[in-house]
């Protein structure tokens, strides 16, 4: 069904996305590009058409050309480096007022928009490389978190306090219409590059499957396409699935993807079911990367809110955990938290040994001690040996036709797909 675009919900320094194209943009300079409001011929909304911020301010996505340059006559030859920023979670009054300054676009990425990789340095990887694989070779695309929904919602009109505050859980609109934009301009790419942290790492298996299923589907090319989480917030207790995922409307985008949202969104096992999900429909020379610290604080927090658990009061604004005392409190807090932060880490570590078992094209990367993770992939790489393990992962692969555990299947449910 055809649908029209419209730029009111846009900073003046954006760029228009329906009528941007990769070509008109320099190289080596980020550009933000704003996908805009789209309603369907009849004056209805498109399904994941309505970009915004939490807070309702407008939402963008920053684009930079490689430096280095594929030769012109070979678009087939672009490689895309994609990459999700993270910044928590909110579901709750509780939360979203903890969250409150992460709901509106980070003014961070407007201090980006006209520098250059090269200028932004170790910031950013598109300044980097890792093994054999030349970032400055990758167009970057770099998509901001404002919707506290990791990146997956559809809910334009939650509110937690009667009604006063509305915030717009729409972070899978966000993600969509960016991803939109890139297969408009990349036809033919040859290989792509995902990754993100935390609340960015989290929505990796749903991005990948969609683009998995685009470039499968009407003859296209089908490039390689690697994959590496960092510190994703990945547990997700029951509590949490059955009070508080609703919120969010996430089974828009699962059901997109064909998953059976319905089946498992009350199992503790969700994430790993729909990891396994999307690792069954990949391509088996697709490379897949989860990094985490074996102590994560910021993860355990969540994990603790989550649970619902009181837990959380045992950590501070900073997310660390209260120091030690001396009288019987501190003692009960003390060990409620390292039985909290042993079970996280055992339920954390089996699921991706479980997936890493199964999946050949799965590995993991495990930093001890306590922390979490920055854009970039600047946290491991400050680990030995994350370097060497990340270059086979982001190395470039001859793609296949077959996917790894049989035929790539079209969504359940087709009429969720937006044009």
């Amino acid at each position: 069904m055809a649908y029209n675009a419209t730029y009111e919900y846009c900073d003046s320094d954006a760029l228009p996305a329906e009528s941007t194209k990769i070509s008109s943009l320099a190289p080596n300079q980020f550009y933000k590009i704003c996908p805009g409001q789209h309603t369907l011929s009849n004056g209805t909304h498109a399904p994941l058409g309505q970009p915004r911020c939490g807070d309702g301010t407008n939402y963008s996505f920053l684009v930079s050309r490689p430096e280095k340059q594929q030769q012109p006559s070979s678009p087939s030859k672009e490689k895309i480096f994609i990459e999700f920023s993270g910044g928590g979670a909110c579901w709750d009054d509780l939360t979203c007022k903890l969250q409150s300054s992460w709901l509106t676009f980070p003014s961070w990425f407007n201090s980006v928009v006209g520098s250059s990789c090269s200028e932004l340095g170790e910031m950013l990887l598109c300044a980097k490389t890792l093994g054999d694989t030349d970032f400055s070779e990758y167009t970057t695309v770099l998509i901001p978190y404002c919707t506290q929904d990791v990146h997956l919602g559809d809910e334009p009109n939650a509110s937690y306090d009667g009604g006063s505050n509305i915030i717009q859980h729409v972070g899978a609109h966000n993600m969509y219409r960016t991803l939109k934009w890139v297969f408009d301009n990349f036809p033919d790419p040859s290989h792509i590059f995902l990754t993100g942290c935390s609340a960015g790492g989290t929505p990796l298996p749903v991005v990948y499957d969609l683009i998995n299923s685009h470039y499968n589907s009407g003859g296209r090319g089908q490039p390689s396409v690697s994959v590496i989480a960092d510190s994703p917030v990945f547990l997700t207790p029951s509590y949490f699935l059955q009070n508080s995922l609703p919120n969010w409307n996430v089974g828009t985008i699962m059901k997109m993807i064909g998953f059976d949202f319905d089946m498992y969104k009350n199992e503790e096992s969700f994430p790993l079911d729909l990891l396994e999900y999307s690792l069954e429909r990949s391509n088996k020379n697709d490379k897949w990367g989860f990094v985490t610290h074996n102590n994560d604080q910021i993860s355990l927090w969540y994990y603790s809110l989550m649970g619902g658990s009181s837990l959380g009061d045992l950590f501070d604004g900073g997310r660390q955990l209260l120091s030690p005392k001396q009288d019987d409190l501190g003692t009960l807090n003390r060990k409620l938290a390292e039985e909290m932060q042993s079970q996280w880490w055992t339920e954390l570590n089996s699921s991706m040994t479980l997936a890493a078992n199964d999946h050949s094209n799965f590995d993991i990367f495990v930093m001890e001690g306590n922390g979490h993770c920055g854009f970039g992939l600047n946290t491991p790489l400050k680990y030995t040996g994350f370097e060497e393990w990340a270059s086979t992962i982001v190395k470039e692969h001859d793609a296949p036709i077959m996917v790894a555990d049989g035929p790539l299947e079209s969504p359940s449910n087709s009429s969720l797909s937006p044009t």
